[in-house]
C-alpha cells in the first residue's frame, strides 16, 4: 500500500470517526489525496467526477422511487397491506408475528427501503403485538428482522444504486434478489412457527370466511399492483428502472388522491419535500462516492485486491468467504449505500476476477449488507424499532439474535449455490 494510498483511507476513517457527514468526508479525503500527490490539476476532475456520479439516466430511478413510497406512507396504504397480510397469515399460532412478516414481504413490494417498513408497519405491528401479550423486545426483533426483506424485494433503491454503480443489468439484479429475499420470510416465518409452540403465542382471532377473505382481497389488490407495474416493466423489457419508477409514483399519487382520498392536495408539498430531501442526501453521497471510488482506481486498488485475492488460490468457495466476511464487518459500520458506493465496484471487479458471476455476486452483497442493518454499531433498523418499542437496547438484540441466525444461514446458502439467484434472470432471458 502505498503512502498515498494510506492517507486517503486514514484521512476518510478519521474524519468519519470526527462526525462529518459522510458525503464530505469522501470529498475532503479526495482532496487530502490531491494535496499529497501534488497532482493539482485533479482538483476539476474531482469535481467533475461527482457531476458524473450523480447525472445517469439510471439514478433518476431513485428520487422516483422515493416519491412512490412517501406517497403510499402518507396516503395509509398500510392498513389495507395489514389487513390482507391478517386474512393469510394471521390464522397460525403467532398469528400476529407471521402478520408483520407477511406484511414487510407485501410493503418491500411498494416501497423497498428497510427504514420505510419500519416506519409504517412498525407503528402498527409493535404496539398491536404489545396489547397481544407479546414482549416489547420481541415485537421490535421482528419489526427489525423482517424489515431487511425490503431492500430484496423489488423495487429495491439498493439494488439500483448497486446496478449503476458495478455496471450490472438492474433489471436482472432485482430478478435474481427476489428468491433469497422471499426465502428469508419464510425461514423468519419458519422460526416464529417454532417460537409460537413453544411460547404458546395467540393467534389472530378475525372473520376469514370466502367473502371476508375475498374483501381483504379486493382492497390490498390496487396497492398490490404497484410492484406488478414495476416487475412487469422492468423485467418484460417495456420501462427503464428509470421509466418504471416514474409510472410507480404517478401510480401511487393517483390512487392516493383520485381513488381513496387519503391525501388533500395541500399535504402534496411535505410530500414532494420529503422526497426531495431525502434524494438530495443519497444523490450527493453517490456523487462524492463516484470521487472517493475514482482516487482508488487511480491508486490501483481494484487491480491490487484482485491479485491479492487471486494468489491466495482460495477458489471459489474460499473467495467467497473472504468477500462475505469484508462485507459484514462493512456493513456492520457503514450504511449499505455508502458501502456499495465506496466498495461495490472494486469488489465487484475483483469477484468477476475470481470467478464469481457478477450478478450473483451482487445479489449476496445487497443480502449481505442488509444483515448490518440488525448489528451494531450501526444497526440502524435495531434503533428504529427500540426507539418505537422502548425496550431497552440489550432486550431486543437478545430476542433478534434467532432472527439474524437464521438469515445468516440463509446467506450462506445463497452464497453456496449460485442457482439460488442466478435461476429467475435465467428464466427470464437477462
Amino acid at each position: 500500500m502505498t503512502l498515498s494510498l494510506s492517507i486517503l483511507l486514514i484521512s476518510f476513517m478519521g474524519l468519519i470517526l470526527a462526525g462529518l457527514p459522510i458525503a464530505w468526508a469522501m470529498m475532503a479525503s479526495v482532496l487530502i489525496w490531491i494535496g499529497v500527490t501534488g497532482n493539482w490539476y485533479f482538483l476539476p476532475i474531482a469535481s467533475e467526477r461527482v457531476y458524473q456520479g450523480m447525472d445517469s439516466f439510471v439514478l433518476m430511478a431513485v428520487p422516483l422511487f422515493i416519491l412512490a413510497g412517501e406517497m403510499v406512507n402518507a396516503g395509509k396504504i398500510t392498513d389495507r397491506l395489514v389487513n390482507f397480510a391478517n386474512a393469510i397469515f394471521g390464522w397460525m399460532r403467532g398469528g400476529l408475528a407471521q402478520v408483520n412478516v407477511g406484511a414487510s414481504i407485501l410493503f418491500s413490494g411498494i416501497t423497498g427501503v428497510a427504514l420505510g417498513d419500519i416506519a409504517s408497519l412498525g407503528r402498527v405491528f409493535i404496539p398491536a403485538m404489545i396489547r397481544q401479550g407479546y414482549t416489547p423486545a420481541y415485537a421490535a426483533a421482528v419489526t427489525a428482522s423482517s424489515s431487511i426483506i425490503g431492500p430484496m424485494v423489488p423495487p429495491s433503491l439498493i439494488a439500483v444504486i448497486y446496478g449503476s454503480m458495478a455496471d450490472v443489468s438492474i433489471g436482472a439484479l432485482m430478478a435474481a434478489t427476489l428468491i433469497p429475499g422471499l426465502l428469508i420470510g419464510v425461514i423468519q416465518m419458519g422460526l416464529i412457527a417454532v417460537q409460537a409452540r413453544y411460547y404458546n403465542f395467540p393467534r389472530v382471532e378475525m372473520d376469514r370466511s370466502p367473502r371476508a377473505i375475498g374483501v381483504a382481497t379486493g382492497h390490498a389488490l390496487v396497492p398490490l399492483m404497484i410492484p406488478v407495474i414495476i416487475l412487469t416493466g422492468m423485467l418484460g423489457g417495456i420501462m427503464t428502472p428509470t421509466e418504471a419508477g416514474g409510472v410507480a409514483a404517478a401510480y401511487a399519487l393517483v390512487i392516493s388522491i383520485v381513488l381513496y382520498r387519503s391525501i388533500r392536495l395541500s399535504a402534496l408539498a411535505d410530500v414532494f419535500s420529503r422526497s426531495a430531501l431525502f434524494s438530495g442526501q443519497l444523490l450527493i453521497i453517490v456523487g462524492c462516492g463516484a470521487a472517493f471510488s475514482w482516487a482508488m482506481g487511480m491508486e490501483n486498488v481494484p487491480q491490487l485486491v484482485g491479485a491479492t485475492v487471486e494468489s491466495w488460490g482460495l477458489g471459489y468457495l474460499g473467495t467467497m468467504l473472504v468477500f462475505n466476511l469484508i462485507l459484514l464487518v462493512l456493513g456492520m459500520v457503514i450504511d449499505p449505500t455508502t458501502v456499495i458506493i465506496l466498495f461495490g465496484p472494486l469488489l465487484s471487479l475483483a469477484a468477476t476476477r475470481a470467478g464469481i458471476d457478477p450478478l450473483h455476486f451482487g445479489t449476496v452483497a445487497i443480502l449481505n449488507l442488509n444483515v448490518g442493518l440488525l448489528t451494531p454499531p450501526l444497526g440502524v433498523c435495531l434503533f428504529a424499532a427500540e426507539k418505537i418499542a422502548g425496550c431497552g437496547l440489550w432486550p431486543l438484540l437478545r430476542s433478534t439474535a434467532p432472527f439474524l441466525l437464521v438469515t445468516l444461514c440463509m446467506l450462506v446458502v445463497v452464497a453456496a449455490f449460485p442457482e439460488i439467484s442466478l435461476w429467475l434472470p435465467g428464466i427470464l432471458g437477462f
